[in-house]
């Protein structure tokens, strides 16, 4: 079994939701202590090469962050890494609620974020790991205790953080029932999103086992069955899209998805229908994911799921929403539904993975194709299109499982993958199947022959 992690933050306001569980009655704490400055220490070896990725991030170019006065100083390198964090003291500052207000923990949680996804390096595991319990267990009281929402998602994001970088943490048994406190009660979506989110990481990687995995996937997917209801997320977009992308992510971990398979699908396919562009895409690739888990269990074991569903009524049906959605979506959401759409209708035709193209070039002495490589009209096809390139380094994305994989680690890391993939152990465990070459000089590119006329990608 695996482990993962995710992120976020903004939004301020005090939840509604949380005034039963007493959060609203906590208040700001007076901004009485003097102000310091973070300390800047010298690294002793080179941090990992920040070569760019396929992701772009804002958060890079920072050197101190300016926070209430300390009991100790909490250190860190600058461009070359880290030399070391008092993981104590950011313990200590957080819980001090007297001392320290919600900006102040604000700052903190931030400077902790920024430090563990964008300075990693090997060297960080010595301040990280026999602290890493303990941090996670203090970033989940603060995400049910924070007064403003920014706080809580800040607290959440470290939470998630924390278990995709480190394997010694083991939150799973206490962290269950809060963070499904956390997704009920908080009127913040934002929150409730990231609660998600770090319930499934806590799950993979913080402890949990192959049943609570199960368990998470049937509490996902109640949520996408009752339209957010069974959290009291009534009919919310972004909660319903935020739970298929989970399953998704916990499925993808999953060795048998058999015994979900068919009432996922029933969920899946009447979220088509939804009158969201994100719930209807990601439902789309929940749908990919499990016709792919069946493929994969057939070549395993001679068997396939019982699905009820023919895949060429879904193809049709996904076809017909293509055309119905450019009356009341805008530019934009019409071609990434459309794309969505496709990918997943080649994938069900096909029996291949996400982002499979189509399209092609006869091969002639010009684009030095080999004739062995065309299909029977003559094509060789550009095949798989989707890459995750880190660095130097490149790897195709060819199953829906990886690519609701990379997809999660990218919203965790941002634009700094690359500094985790082949040093974070919980990053190169759960990308373990993407198979990296290197690109020196990036993807070549054919000699235009004649492009086709049938309409094909």
């Amino acid at each position: 079994m695996n482990h993962v992690r995710a992120l976020r933050s903004e939004g301020k306001t005090t939840s509604r939701k949380a005034q039963r569980s007493g959060r609203s009655s906590l208040s700001h704490t007076p901004r009485d202590s003097p102000m310091a400055s973070l300390i800047t220490t010298p690294a002793h070896s080179a941090g990992n090469s920040r070569a760019g990725s396929d992701v772009t991030d804002d958060d890079d170019d920072f050197d101190t962050i300016s926070i209430s006065s300390t009991t100790s100083s909490l250190e860190y390198g600058g461009e070359d890494g880290i030399t070391s964090f008092d993981a104590r003291g950011l313990i200590d500052e957080l819980q001090d609620r007297k001392r320290n207000n919600s900006d102040t923990r604000e700052n903190l949680l931030e400077l902790y974020i920024k430090i563990l996804r964008n300075r990693y390096t090997s060297q960080t595991h010595e301040w990280l790991d026999e602290a890493a319990t303990e941090l996670a267990e203090v970033f989940l009281r603060q995400a049910n205790r924070g007064v403003t929402a920014r706080e809580r998602i800040l607290s959440l994001h470290a939470f998630a953080l924390t278990l995709s970088t480190s394997e010694d943490a083991d939150v799973y048994e206490n962290a269950e029932k809060a963070l499904r406190q956390i997704v009920h009660d908080d009127d913040d979506e934002d929150c409730e999103v990231w609660a998600i989110y770090s319930l499934c990481f806590a799950v993979l990687y913080g402890g949990g086992s192959e049943e609570p995995a199960q368990e998470t996937l049937d509490y996902l997917l109640e949520i996408v069955q009752t339209d957010g209801e069974s959290i009291e997320a009534h009919d919310s977009g972004l909660i319903v899209a935020a739970a298929l992308q989970a399953w998704a992510f916990v499925a993808s971990h999953v060795d048998d998805l058999s015994a979900t398979a068919d009432l996922a699908l029933d969920a899946f396919v009447d979220q088509l229908d939804s009158s969201d562009v994100q719930v209807q895409s990601h439902a789309a690739a929940c749908i990919a994911l499990i016709f792919e888990a069946s493929r994969n269990h057939e070549a395993e074991t001679g068997e396939t799921f019982q699905l009820p569903y023919d895949p060429q009524r879904l193809i049709g049906r996904m076809k017909e929403l293509t055309k119905e959605c450019s009356k009341h979506t805008s530019k934009k959401n019409r071609k990434s539904l459309r794309d969505t759409f496709n990918s997943v209708t080649t994938s069900l035709e096909r029996g291949v993975g996400p982002g499979f193209s189509e399209a092609g070039f006869a091969p002639d002495k010009r684009n030095r194709l080999p004739a062995s490589e065309a299909n029977e009209d003559g094509i060789v096809e550009f095949g798989y299109r989707l890459k995750l390139r880190l660095g130097n380094s490149v790897a195709l994305i060819d199953t829906w499982s990886l690519s609701s994989r990379v997809d999660m680690l990218k919203l965790i890391f941002g634009g700094h993958l690359h500094q985790h993939m082949w040093v974070n152990p919980v990053v190169t465990e759960c990308l373990s199947d993407a198979d990296f070459v290197k690109d020196a000089g990036g993807p070549k590119k054919l000699t235009k022959r004649s492009p086709r006329k049938d309409g094909k990608r």
